[in-house]
């Protein structure tokens, strides 16, 4: 009877305290906005509300308290661990595109983390652009 009671009591402290290896089989989880380069290269400024809505889909931020921002999110977790973290911020101003911003918050894999840093120095021009009009 003390050995079962001893043998449970190691066992409780032993998985109360996570001394136990991972054993857990954790998935690959993406969340959010998936938004592409080609999704990127069809936003123009000036594009409406429903013309950004075709291109990207809904956005999985809209602030209630300001109607000219929509945030497209991303976050890409492997077996539990943050790999890639994205953000698509789109500013509108009378229903139309009037600026972008693009961040790539986190990335493990460089490569990937390349073309956004590219298409975000080419923004701030059509940013130019569209409010010198």
């Amino acid at each position: 009877m003390i050995a079962k009671t001893l043998v449970l009591t190691v066992l409780l402290f032993l998985t109360g305290c996570s001394y136990l290896p991972p054993i857990l089989y954790k998935i690959d989880v993406q969340q959010g906005n998936v938004i592409t380069e080609e999704m990127l290269d069809k936003l123009k400024p000036g594009m409406t509300k429903s013309q950004v809505l075709f291109v990207l889909g809904s956005p999985l931020i809209v602030d209630t308290f300001r109607d000219n921002r929509w945030d497209y999110v991303y976050i890409f977790r492997e077996k539990g661990n943050l790999v890639e973290q994205k953000r698509l911020t789109v500013f509108f101003e009378n229903d139309k595109i009037v600026h972008i911003e693009n961040h790539l918050t986190f990335s493990k894999n460089p490569t990937t983390a390349q073309p956004a840093a590219a298409n975000s120095k080419t923004e701030p021009a059509q940013v130019d652009t569209a409010t010198t009009k």
